[in-house]
């Protein structure tokens, strides 16, 4: 439960873990309602469509429960640029925007993530414009330009299926890079 303006809103918890040292924080753009009601992050047909990416590159292994209960074991970490949840559309505003991201710079300077993965590349585009007035868009995969503005952590753009205008070739390329990262196999 978190309060917002005078009210109590239900929302997710952060999944982070009790001392530094993340291999990669995971930055969503709010709740769904959707997963709210269901106690875990990524509920809906796009966060689904998340997970599913992440055991196809074999960065989360196959689980039995939801998929979130596991990203400490993996060393990942998730949380939202902005909490309160919202549907599939309502975007948040430029000041919720701008608010989240001083928490979002906080938990990767108490955290140290070696990357930090924005689920929607739409939101890391926003964030760079709104709070860096960096009028480039960011790219699918890493991108170096940004690191500057993250305490030294890489900055990678999620190839989400369906969202944006991802090609299945970018999106192979950005997963793969990943993947090398994160210090897994190599995913063909």
């Amino acid at each position: 439960m978190i309060r917002v303006e005078g009210r109590d809103v239900l929302t997710l918890r952060d999944i982070l873990p009790p001392t530094p040292g993340l291999q990669v924080l995971f930055v969503a753009k709010t709740p769904a309602p959707v997963s709210v009601k269901a106690g875990h992050y990524f509920q809906g047909a796009q966060g689904c469509q998340f997970w599913c990416r992440l055991k196809e590159y074999g960065l989360l292994k196959q689980t039995v429960g939801f998929e979130d209960d596991s990203l400490l074991c993996h060393g990942y970490g998730l949380t939202d640029i902005v909490k309160v949840p919202r549907e599939y559309g309502e975007e948040p505003s430029r000041e919720e925007y701008e608010a989240g991201l001083g928490r979002i710079l906080e938990l990767i300077r108490l955290h140290q993530p070696k990357i930090v993965v924005f689920v929607y590349k739409g939101v890391l585009d926003k964030i760079s414009r709104f709070k860096f007035h960096i009028e480039n868009k960011s790219t699918y995969g890493f991108n170096p330009s940004l690191e500057q503005h993250s305490c030294g952590a890489r900055v990678f753009a999620f190839p989400l299926p369906g969202v944006g205008r991802c090609t299945t070739m970018q999106a192979k390329l950005a997963m793969q890079e990943l993947v090398i990262a994160c210090g897994r196999e190599k995913a063909e």
